[in-house]
């Protein structure tokens, strides 16, 4: 008879297996140790690192504090004080809960849990992180990156627990400090900084699915969803609906390809969610979704509805990139002479010639314009077609262009002030990673304390740009690309953040100069009839088309 290959595994494999699914990455290790000591009812937590977590992570708390006896069981698997039959599971109130998070740290780390002399609190420290894996430790990322990731999760629980004052040193030079005053806005200004607690509005409402927190004004948004931040029960989670149901609050006020900042809490039954569908918690479920987004829709639409300014027309023209939906009058619309030189602008016609149109169109200007509409499309002719061409789509081609003809932009702006730019954790990481990058491109940047940087100087062509709001993005799209993309890539996309801010926007007004110069440098290009997104720069309408829809 064949014997079995089935066989026990040994308790040492078996932890670090579980290790495997709970222990990620040095930030894993600070989630778990930090979610303990707000379990145990702490007012006080620090979080220390060295080496980015790989050589120390040491977490203090002044919670209930253990016995040695429960330090050693805490050590054991599946053993917890938050749960202890079935029905628990379903009504859980706390962050921990499973039993495997200190185990698991231990069985891949060199782990320390000692109680504080007075009782009240515990010091947990993890030493040599994946010591004994090291096939685990080859998939770390950067020093920089891995800091970027613990600072991340410290912010998330800062803003979490704003009556609980977190600390966060890194080689002894403290990043985070937030004060414990149990004030959200507080909490946020000591992650987010004072220029983006100044947009966000404070909001509640009431019912079944209780939503609060803060959001942002239309006139802020970001490149992408890092700045949604999402609490169900006072534990942060990752919920794309959630996302969703923010967004969808924010239809027709932001640009579409822009997000809103958002810490959103909302307090549900605790039977009415399921907590238990991932091993770090991170991930979870509605029994009810749809009342879920609508409650978190309905709360920031109603927030954003009785905002001074909304529905005025104004909202959504100065955001992000700046695209305006303002209504013009015909007064507004400029009408153009037409140059019979390249250096001298005659009076304003009445009603360009066409004929002498012709005469003009040359190989540097196909198009010559007749006048600019709602402040955002040219309308040119080259006497045979009408085209009407897209002012930002156009300016952004140019620039994108302009941009690539050499590695580094050529040449910077000095600011007239200097701006001071503060930074969550995970940003300023990727800045201090790509800061000899970002000097090439052609910006000044100079450290300046606490995850906060002065910038002098910006890239030339980016002087028509928000300076923080292109800095912010640029580092958003680093962050989103990482470190292992290749080179050309990262240009490619900076190029096209960089070009897309400093393009002339929609609602500017036009010279009859600039126009021409504009169409000018557009033919000048490689791809004139398409911006570096894909969208086209122009639209022309020939004299077969004039026929049909006049029926001629």
């Amino acid at each position: 008879m064949k014997s079995s290959n089935i066989q026990v595994l040994p308790e040492d494999l078996i932890n670090k297996i579980a290790a495997g699914e709970v222990v990620e990455r040095p930030a894993s290790v600070a989630k778990e140790l930090i979610e303990n000591a707000i379990d145990a009812g702490s007012t006080r937590i620090a979080v220390e690192v060295q080496s980015a977590g790989r050589k120390l992570i040491r977490v203090s708390d002044n919670g209930c504090g253990m016995s040695e006896q429960e330090i050693a069981l805490a050590l054991e698997r599946h053993t917890t004080s938050k749960i202890a039959k079935l029905e628990d599971l379903f009504n859980i109130q706390t962050l921990g809960f499973r039993g495997e998070a200190l185990p698991s740290i231990a069985s891949v780390s060199r782990t320390k849990i000692d109680p504080n002399p007075s009782g009240a609190g515990v010091t947990v420290t993890v030493k040599d992180l994946f010591w004994n894996t090291p096939a685990r430790k080859k998939f770390l990322k950067s020093p920089s990156t891995e800091m970027g990731h613990i600072g991340d999760i410290v912010s998330k629980y800062a803003m979490a627990k704003p009556e609980i004052a977190f600390e966060l040193i890194s080689d002894g030079k403290p990043l985070l400090s937030s004060p414990g005053t149990g004030k959200l806005k507080d909490a946020v200004l000591a992650v987010y900084g004072i220029d983006l607690i100044r947009e966000l509005v404070e909001f509640s409402s009431d019912g079944a699915i209780q939503v609060s927190g803060l959001v942002s004004r239309p006139t802020l948004t970001r490149i992408d969803k890092s700045y949604e931040n999402f609490y169900v029960n006072g534990r942060f989670v990752r919920n794309f609906l959630l996302n969703r149901a923010l967004e969808e609050a924010y239809r027709t006020l932001i640009p579409n390809n822009r997000y809103p900042v958002g810490i959103v809490f909302i307090r549900i039954d605790p039977q009415q969610i399921d907590v238990n569908v991932h091993p770090t918690k991170r991930e979870i479920k509605f029994v009810r979704t749809q009342e879920a987004m609508d409650a978190v829709r309905n709360a920031v639409r109603n927030a954003l509805s009785a905002m001074a300014g909304v529905g005025s027309g104004e909202v959504g023209k100065d955001v992000g990139m700046g695209i305006g939906t303002g209504e013009w009058g015909l007064n507004d619309i400029d009408q153009l002479p037409i140059p019979h030189d390249q250096t001298h602008i005659p009076s304003p016609l009445p009603t360009p010639n066409i004929e002498e149109l012709k005469l003009e169109v040359t190989a540097v200007q196909p198009l010559l314009p007749v006048y600019q509409l709602k402040q955002t499309y040219i309308v040119a002719t080259d006497g045979e077609e009408l085209a009407l061409i897209d002012q930002h789509a156009a300016h952004e081609r140019v620039l994108y262009d302009r941009l690539g003809k050499s590695p580094d932009v050529q040449g910077r702006q000095a600011l007239l002030l200097p701006e001071t730019i503060e930074l969550n954790p995970k940003e300023s990481a990727a800045l201090q990673e790509n800061l000899a990058y970002l000097a090439g491109l052609g910006f000044d940047l100079e450290e300046f304390g606490n995850d906060s940087f002065i910038l002098r100087a910006v890239p030339a062509v980016a002087t028509r740009a928000a300076a923080k709001q292109l800095l912010a993005d640029i580092l958003a799209e680093l962050q989103s690309l990482g470190r292992s993309a290749q080179l050309e890539i990262k240009r490619e996309n900076i190029r096209k953040l960089i070009a897309c801010h400093s393009a002339i926007k929609a609602g500017d007004a036009l010279t009859a100069q600039e126009m021409n110069q504009l169409i000018r440098d557009l033919y000048s290009t490689d791809n004139p009839l398409t911006c570096p997104h894909g969208r086209p720069t122009m639209v022309r309408i020939g004299q077969e088309e004039l026929k049909k829809r006049f029926a001629r």
